[in-house]
């Protein structure tokens, strides 16, 4: 007698959660490296390395429960990859917003950065992209700059 079955042959490669649980391990030891040139000080009185080290400690055992929970997600060799480039653009974008913060503000890269997420990424109506936009990043500069005194980088134009 035979048996059959409608799931695929287990796959001895690694799995989608177990390697996002290792790059946050990575991160987690990067971090915990990096984080070595500070002094860590006393519980009652912690130095500026003592937070660093509790975060990075903290992203490590999270990166292991995702890693040790990772057995039942899908194998890398059978995944989709349709959504890359999107994930491209997303990480394309987050790069141009760490290099633009500075160099054209808050306000401006905040709202260059949700006009692509949201008009091109997500396609909605460009009236509702630019309120939310505008709203957002000038609503948000006020929050902060404003009412809570942070200091937010300016634009060369004062915007």
């Amino acid at each position: 007698m035979t048996e059959s079955t409608s799931t695929p042959p287990a796959s001895r490669g690694l799995r989608s959660d177990q390697v996002a649980g290792l790059m946050l391990i990575a991160l987690a030891l990067y971090v915990g490296w990096m984080n070595r040139v500070y002094p860590l000080g006393t519980l009652a009185e912690p130095g500026p390395g003592y937070v660093p080290l509790i975060l990075a400690v903290f992203l490590g055992a999270m990166g292991l429960l995702v890693m040790i929970a990772g057995g039942k997600s899908m194998p890398l060799a059978v995944m989709d990859w349709r959504e890359r480039w999107r994930a491209l653009a997303i990480l394309a974008a987050c790069g141009f917003a760490a290099y633009g913060l500075e160099r054209l503000g808050y306000r401006i890269t905040m709202t260059a950065l949700l006009v692509f997420f949201i008009g091109v990424l997500e396609r909605k109506h460009p009236a509702r992209v630019v309120t939310v936009a505008v709203g957002f990043a000038f609503g948000t500069y006020y929050l902060f700059a404003t009412l809570l005194r942070v200091p937010l980088p300016v634009s060369p134009w004062g915007v």
